[in-house]
């Protein structure tokens, strides 16, 4: 099943991204995934915990744009994980890829791995009462469930 969503992003910031596309011959969506791949690879660092979510930084109206995504089930459950984990809005971890991580993007080469997310796994259990929550972002070495 596809998700479709919005991220609101800067103007400048989709500039960036439509340059990049047509630089890679790539579409809109696929930089955008790449980078949001990027961003959960650097999980270790961005981890937030007890504060509220951050937003980006506000600029005028008319320099916003709301950009149409369509996703997978497990882009779009990873992206809310994201938004959760990193407390970020998912608009400002795009936002933040970009101006960390587009120019190493375009020496990428084309990556075409479109199974990045066959390795995440939600599992809930229930002890007593107590709800616990397991979510594996990769293959851990061995995979212990309580």
């Amino acid at each position: 099943m596809l998700i479709e969503t919005t991220v609101h992003i800067n103007r400048g910031i989709l500039k960036m991204i439509n340059e990049c596309a047509e630089k890679k011959r790539r579409t809109r969506a696929s930089i955008i995934k790449l980078l949001m791949q990027r961003m959960m690879n650097d999980n270790q660092r961005m981890l937030k915990s007890y504060t509220r979510i951050r937003y980006q930084p506000r600029d005028e109206k008319e320099n916003w744009y709301r950009v149409h995504l369509v996703l997978s089930e497990c882009e779009y459950e990873y992206f809310l994980d994201m938004r959760k984990f990193f407390k970020m809005s998912v608009s400002y971890i795009l936002s933040y890829a970009v101006l960390r991580y587009l120019d190493d993007l375009t020496d990428w080469n084309n990556n075409t791995d479109n199974y990045c997310y066959n390795n995440y796994i939600i599992m809930m259990k229930t002890f007593d009462g107590t709800v616990l929550w397991q979510i594996y972002w990769g293959i851990p070495p061995q995979l212990t469930v309580l």
